[in-house]
C-alpha cells in the first residue's frame, strides 16, 4: 500500500522537549500567535524553538505546552499539560531533525491516519479520552468506519474557518480578540461541549509526551484558523519509537 502522504499533505513535524532554552541555538526561536502556527511554519520546511514568551495570542498553548505556570481556574483547568516549566521546544520537518524526535505529528486525511492506526496495533494508542470527543477521534477510526463520524458542529465550523483563514481582516480580528482573556475563557467554554479543542498543541503533542501512546483529534479552531490546516485533514501524534518499519515506510516518507 503506498500513496498515503500525497503533495497536498503537510510534512510531518518532528518535536522535541529542549532541556534548556540555548539548546540548539543556531535554530531561530518562533515569534507568533500560536503552536498550531509554529507547527505549521515547520511543516513547511523550518527549523523553530518555541520557547517561553514565543506565543503572543494563544493562550492556551503556553500553558498546556509547560511553557507558562497556570494561573485561575481557567488555566488550571486546561489539562492535560506538560509540567511547567518546559524549557522550550524544538520543531522541524524529520528530514531536517538533528537527532530523534520524541513525538511526530502528522497532519493528514482520515484515511491515512486510519491505516496508521490499523499499522500500529491498538496497543500503541491513546485510550484515555475515549469518551471526550474534543481531545480524541480515536474511536471514530475504528476498524469497519467508512468516514469518521464527528460532532454536528465540526465540520460546517471547521470549513467556514478555513475560508474565512485566508482573509487578512479576519486574521487581524482573531488576534486583537484572543489576547483577551475574557473572549478566551467565554469561547473555551463553548468549543469544549461543541467542537474538538487544542488540537496540536495538547491532542497531538502534549498526550503523546505524556502517554507514550498516540493520539488522534480533529482539528480545533485554533488549528484550523491559525495552523492554517485543511478542515478536511486530522492531526495526530505518534511517540517516535512507535513510527517504525512499514508505518515509516508508507506514511511518514514525504513523497518524491
Amino acid at each position: 500500500m503506498t500513496g498515503l502522504v500525497s503533495h497536498d499533505t503537510p510534512l510531518p513535524v518532528g518535536v522535541r522537549l529542549l532541556r534548556s532554552p540555548d539548546e540548539h541555538a543556531g535554530a531561530p526561536v518562533y515569534r507568533g500567535i500560536s503552536y498550531c502556527d509554529a507547527v505549521s511554519r515547520a511543516g513547511a520546511g523550518e527549523m523553530l524553538r518555541v520557547l517561553p514568551g514565543s506565543i503572543h495570542v494563544c493562550r492556551w498553548s503556553p500553558v498546556v505546552m509547560g511553557l507558562k505556570e497556570p494561573r485561575g481556574r481557567f488555566e488550571n483547568n486546561l489539562t492535560p499539560r506538560l509540567t511547567f516549566p518546559v524549557a522550550g521546544l524544538l520543531l522541524a520537518p524529520l528530514d531536517r531533525f538533528p537527532g530523534t524526535p520524541q513525538v511526530i505529528v502528522i497532519r493528514a486525511a482520515p484515511d491515512a491516519q486510519r491505516e496508521m492506526i490499523a499499522d500500529a496495533g491498538q496497543e500503541r494508542l491513546w485510550h484515555g479520552h475515549a469518551g471526550r470527543p474534543d481531545r480524541s477521534a480515536l474511536p471514530l477510526l475504528a476498524p469497519g468506519k467508512q468516514t469518521p463520524p464527528r460532532r454536528p458542529l465540526i465540520g460546517p465550523v471547521n470549513r467556514l474557518l478555513a475560508s474565512l483563514a485566508r482573509f487578512a481582516p479576519w486574521q487581524t480580528l482573531t488576534h486583537w480578540l484572543f489576547r483577551s482573556r475574557m473572549v478566551t475563557v467565554g469561547f473555551e467554554a463553548i468549543i469544549s461541549r461543541t467542537l474538538a479543542d487544542m488540537s496540536v498543541c495538547r491532542n497531538s503533542t502534549a498526550i503523546p509526551l505524556l502517554t507514550g501512546r498516540a493520539n488522534v483529534s480533529f482539528f480545533c479552531t485554533g488549528g484550523i484558523t491559525w495552523g492554517r490546516n485543511d478542515p478536511n485533514h486530522l492531526t495526530s501524534g505518534w511517540p517516535a519509537q512507535s513510527i517504525t518499519g512499514e508505518i515509516n515506510a508508507k506514511t511518514i516518507t514525504p513523497p518524491i
